[in-house]
């Protein structure tokens, strides 16, 4: 299988829009208001009518830049009728950012004064959001009459002028899906070249006023989503895809939303994670049959399991990177209606906590669980009065944390075996150790009957060929796990036999692009390496419909990663790693497969780069058969 877009033109446009989600994105809300009254408006339950004051603007712009945020992007709200959106444009050249951005209904920028004032003081792109072709459909959408035609004014002057980069964000709804096609014509034809179609989603006014009108069956539009989607092939078109579903987009993966994007959505709601992670609040929007609608189900979901892996204390193995929190980027930006809705939350529930008698509290508290998407925890030693209600969790320093929960093992990932020994000074209690060295230089002098560092070496993975080999001349019992990728496929493929020791793991990579130049196609290589003499290997991450048998499963494990030296869940190292761990999808063909219920499917983007069509789904008679 090839990687789903293989011309120079199509994999320039890869690398380029690549490059372009990587860019480190400074939000600014400007304003609590705005001048239409979106149906499916996200943002409306932080509508006051208000400004943000002048100077927490003026301090979030500064402080990401100084933390290395490249673009500055002015929103609301509705950014431009806050009376200093020029100043703001200024102070965000002067303080250096590469690219200031605005999105915008673009109403203001039907004034030609205003526009070229903006512009003048270093406004670099205009996001205009139009939501249907005509005034009939967008004045209704968006609940201003005129809108359309003033916001167009303001499109064609901006076009005009010829500076700044144009882009349209359209919000795909039932009430202008079937008008894409035509949308993306009549744009084009005026000289748009960059669209951006952000999926809705429940929140703001599309959930509360828009829930049975807004959404839409994805198989149904179908039709009009690929005629829109098509034109992302043409020769200078820009298409976006903002919080599509992946797994509705076989045939065009290579239009998935880079993962990447995730920080963004976290870093919109951090206050409200952060409530959920240090005080228990559990955030407002999580009901089953809101979710099925969210983009974000899959890494809320995973947040819910992660967190009652720690406060249940059981896992049986624990991964340590030496090197990730030297790695992580400063934390910046954030909106400030989150901060907002979390200490509201807080302030109600503790209030009512307070107020109610036992039997009421516990009555609250049933129709609050009622409610979540998975039950507040209970944790170890946690403070609180009773279960249902948002309960504090209690977090312990990870050298408690893992004798606690009794694991044995320590997967450490380190550049070499010096800096692997200081996560064995860490956690002591661990019997076994699982190495992931970058260079595994002086692991043959330290082997001592089987034992390295004090502990049993379980495990090493290894990413070459030459590793390999040296490992597996090695004595002892332990594991070499070789990740599959064109730097060990020849040697793999030259085995006559399989080595008794050898398992296989499937990597993931943080960009598409490192995909398809590093992973192998795996169904021609698995057809040729099952057919080897000697033992099965254990293969991890890898569908049995790839493999022809079930992959080994994951032992329950606790990511060290994702949790601060204090031991407690932090929303960015969580994102992080479930972006290179845990992201992962199945073709919606996958439904019929039997090993549906235990497979993950493949890496976001494994998906990306080579598409669904790698996956096959296995009927009962051919899992019998194998």
């Amino acid at each position: 299988m090839e990687p789903t877009s293989t011309s120079g033109d199509a994999q320039e446009k890869i690398v380029e829009h690549e490059d372009a989600a990587h860019q480190k994105r400074n939000w600014v809300r400007l304003t609590y208001d705005c001048n239409d009254h979106c149906v499916f408006c996200l943002d409306a339950h932080a509508h006051n009518g208000t400004n943000r004051d002048r100077e927490e603007i003026k301090k979030q712009i500064l402080d990401g830049r100084r933390k290395g945020a490249e673009r500055l992007i002015l929103s609301g709200g509705e950014p431009t009728i806050h009376p200093n959106f020029v100043d703001f444009v200024r102070l965000g050249r002067m303080a250096g950012y590469p690219k200031i951005q605005t999105v915008t209904n673009g109403r203001m920028f039907s004034y030609p004064r205003f526009l070229r004032a903006s512009l003048d003081a270093g406004l670099d792109e205009i996001t205009f959001s139009i939501h249907g072709p005509n005034a009939k459909v967008h004045d209704a959408l968006v609940g201003s009459k005129g809108a359309f035609e003033q916001e167009l004014r303001g499109l064609q002057q901006a076009l005009d002028d010829g500076r700044p980069i144009i882009n349209i964000d359209i919000c795909v709804n039932r009430g202008n899906v079937k008008h894409l096609p035509e949308m993306l014509r009549k744009f084009t034809a005026m000289g748009v070249r960059e669209y951006d179609l952000l999926h809705v989603i429940p929140f703001g006014n599309a959930y509360k006023q828009g829930k049975e009108t807004l959404f839409y069956n994805l198989e149904e539009m179908r039709p009009y989503l690929l005629e829109a989607f098509a034109w992302s092939k043409q020769p200078d078109m820009h298409i976006w895809l903002n919080r599509f579903p992946p797994q509705h987009l076989e045939g065009y993966e290579h239009m998935i939303q880079d993962p990447y994007k995730l920080n963004d959505e976290v870093r919109g709601r951090k206050e409200e994670y952060a409530f959920l992670l240090e005080e228990g609040v559990p955030l407002d929007c999580r009901a089953p049959h809101r979710c099925q609608f969210c983009y974000m189900e899959p890494l809320c979901d995973t947040l819910e399991e992660v967190r009652e892996t720690v406060a249940s204390r059981r896992f049986e193995v624990v991964r340590y990177d030496t090197e990730f929190e030297a790695a992580m980027p400063k934390i910046y930006g954030g909106d400030p209606a989150s901060k907002k809705r979390s200490r509201s939350r807080m302030t109600a529930l503790t209030r009512a906590n307070e107020s109610m008698s036992q039997v009421e509290q516990e009555a609250a508290a049933s129709g609050i669980e009622s409610r979540l998407r998975l039950p507040v925890l209970s944790q170890p030693g946690a403070t609180g009065n009773l279960g249902g209600f948002p309960t504090r969790p209690v977090y312990v320093p990870l050298p408690e944390l893992v004798r606690a929960a009794g694991a044995e093992t320590l997967w450490i990932v380190a550049p070499n075996l010096e800096r692997a020994a200081s996560a064995v000074s860490l956690l002591p209690s661990v019997t076994r150790v699982e190495l992931e060295l970058a260079d595994y230089a002086g692991l043959a002098e330290a082997l001592d009957d089987g034992r390295v560092l004090g502990k049993r070496l379980a495990r090493v993975v290894v990413r070459t060929a030459e590793d390999a080999a040296a490992m597996l001349a090695l004595p002892g019992d332990f594991e070499v796990t070789v990740l599959l990728s064109r730097a060990t496929e020849g040697w793999l493929r030259g085995l006559e036999r399989v080595p008794a020791r050898l398992a296989l793991r499937q990597p993931t990579h943080e960009r598409l692009t490192e995909s398809a130049e590093q992973d192998i196609e795996l169904r021609e290589f698995f057809a040729a390496f099952e057919q080897l003499p000697g033992p099965r290997a254990p293969v991890d991450d890898v569908p049995a419909c790839v493999i022809g048998r079930p992959a080994r499963l994951r032992p329950r494990f606790l990511d060290a990663s994702m949790l601060t030296d204090e031991g407690q869940l932090e929303i960015f190292r969580y994102a992080k790693r479930y972006i290179l761990d845990r992201y992962w999808s199945k073709s919606l063909r996958c439904k019929t497969c039997v090993y549906n219920e235990s497979c993950r499917g493949m890496h976001i983007n494994y998906i990306r780069a080579r598409g669904y069509g790698l996956m096959e789904p296995v009927e009962p008679e051919a899992a019998q058969a194998s």
